[in-house]
């Protein structure tokens, strides 16, 4: 067993949650939450959202709800999702070099104005076992069910 275990994997969590505060420059002010959720199962999924200013928003709007705004080319966000997708390969390796079963999805959520951060984790299929549901799928329906919240406790 790994004695570092628990160090290493809270630092690939604030690692994911951090590239996608850096997505947004790390604006405080505005942005009231970040969403990311990674999934392994068929491989690895990576992707986020956040609420800025009080309206949720995936990460090719966010220039729609900001003041700041923010450089959401095409390079820098497939540059976003890749190292999403690296960082859930560092935590399957993790997992997988101290005999541990491997999560199949891990939502977080960072509060930037009052440094709050929640994780959950899962162990279950999420959409592998389905002909129709995908990956995007599991992604989308977080954002619905986040679409009616305040945005406070998630």
């Amino acid at each position: 067993m790994n004695k570092n275990f628990d160090n290493e994997f809270q630092a690939l969590l604030t690692e994911m949650v951090e590239i996608a505060f850096e997505y947004v420059n790390r604006n405080s002010q505005e942005v009231d939450a970040v969403y990311a959720i990674g999934l392994i199962e068929s491989g690895y999924f990576y992707k986020s959202f956040y609420r800025i200013n009080g309206t949720l928003v995936k990460s090719h709007k966010v220039n729609s709800v900001s003041r700041m705004q923010y450089d959401i080319a095409r390079e820098r966000a497939f540059g976003l999702l890749k190292s999403g997708t690296d960082l859930l390969e560092r935590v399957e390796s993790l997992f997988r070099n101290d005999g541990r079963e491997v999560p199949s999805m891990l939502k977080l959520v960072y509060h930037p104005k009052t440094g709050k951060f929640d994780s959950r984790f899962s162990y279950g299929k999420n959409f592998t076992n389905s002909k129709t549901r995908t990956a995007q799928d599991v992604y989308e329906d977080w954002f619905k069910e986040m679409e009616g919240t305040s945005g406070g406790e998630e």
